[in-house]
């Protein structure tokens, strides 16, 4: 029972720290627009990751899971967040092409959409990465 319980503790521990997702990503597309991006980008993932990590410890220890099984279950919920805000931020582009058609009748002169903006968002790459690397690392420690 207790298992379920601290599954629990950290699946609303995530849901509480949701809005922090859409602020990572805010201050990232700030930072961009000051800063080269090209140094910029891998930065910012490997801050995300670091504070990925450090999240899935600090729940780990907070729940008494062990650790390789809080890396797996946070990293499940660390892309679904992912997820969530690049879709947000792909819908929020597409609302503001269809205004700005709207406002122009129609000659709007730079139209674009959600489905064909290939931007994707810097934590959705690290949550992304994060997926991978934890259940990569998972597999091989269940096989030795």
């Amino acid at each position: 029972m207790n298992f379920y319980m601290y599954l629990l503790f950290s699946i609303c521990l995530l849901i509480i720290l949701t809005p922090f997702a859409f602020m990572i990503d805010f201050v990232g597309k700030t930072l961009e627009k000051q800063v080269n991006p090209k140094y910029l980008k891998l930065t910012i993932i490997m801050i995300l990751l670091f504070i990925m990590a450090g999240g899935s410890f600090l729940m780990s220890v907070l729940s008494g899971m062990k650790m390789i099984d809080t890396f797996f279950i946070t990293s499940l919920c660390f892309f679904g967040l992912g997820w969530i805000t690049n879709i947000t931020n792909k819908a929020h582009r597409n609302m503001d092409s269809t205004f700005a058609k709207f406002v122009t009748n129609n000659a709007y002169k730079y139209q674009y959409e959600a489905s064909g903006t290939p931007e994707v968002s810097l934590y959705f790459i690290s949550s992304l990465i994060f997926l991978g690397g934890s259940w990569v690392l998972a597999f091989v420690v269940a096989l030795l």
